[in-house]
């Protein structure tokens, strides 16, 4: 299941295109498809407190996103064919990818920007935890429940090929730049070690080369 905030609507014969700035906005349809209303509601309420503390996690990890995501649900909160919707959404991306039980190919993602994070995380039963694995970069990481990931996922290319025993379900959150670019949003810039260099002691910055 995909979940989005704000999407844009577009013809089923401009599918193949690029969506235009002046298309509408409006809810994915499995948010605003009036027979999963009591269903849409419930999940937003339970899922509440588990998004509030992602968006903590992202405004330790990456502030200037935290700023745009924050900065656009407040705005489609202002919007009559979105605001129903948002006033619901807690999280300050986008969209909210739900995988459950499956393996993932290999991919990128092509909706953001570089310099952005994806912000995954996991929960479930399994015993055997599933593993994400980074072409690129050789790496293989335990995938298991309480897991949270954030990552550039349209730079590094990223897959789950073994997903573990039991149940298991991952949240991908993911902003998408086209709905920043509607807002006229400043997309921010890349996460450095200088962000933190100012929360750090002297001495620990001079022995990691934070500082001459």
């Amino acid at each position: 299941m995909v979940a989005s905030c704000i999407w844009f609507i577009i013809f089923i014969e401009q599918i193949q295109f690029a969506q235009r700035p002046t298309d509408q906005l409006l809810a994915s349809c499995s948010l605003r498809d009036k027979e999963n209303s009591e269903a849409t509601a419930l999940w937003l309420a339970g899922t509440t407190e588990y998004e509030i503390f992602m968006n903590m996690i992202l405004l330790l990890i990456h502030p200037d996103l935290h700023r745009i995501g924050l900065t656009i649900l407040e705005r489609l909160r202002d919007v009559e064919e979105t605001k129903d919707i948002a006033s619901l959404w807690v999280s300050y991306f986008t969209g909210i990818a739900v995988i459950s039980n499956r393996k993932t190919p290999s991919h990128n993602d092509t909706n953001g920007r570089p310099e952005w994070y994806d912000l995954l995380s996991v929960k479930g039963t399994n015993v055997r935890p599933a593993r994400l694995e980074f072409k690129e970069l050789g790496l293989k990481l335990e995938y298991g429940p309480g897991t949270v990931v954030g990552a550039c996922g349209q730079i590094f290319e990223h897959s789950v090929n073994f997903w573990g025993e039991g149940d298991r379900i991952c949240y991908a959150r993911f902003m998408r730049d086209k709905v920043r670019a509607r807002f006229g949003v400043d997309p921010g810039g890349w996460v450095t070690q200088d962000l933190y260099a100012s929360s750090l002691s002297e001495a620990f910055r001079k022995n990691k080369n934070y500082i001459s």
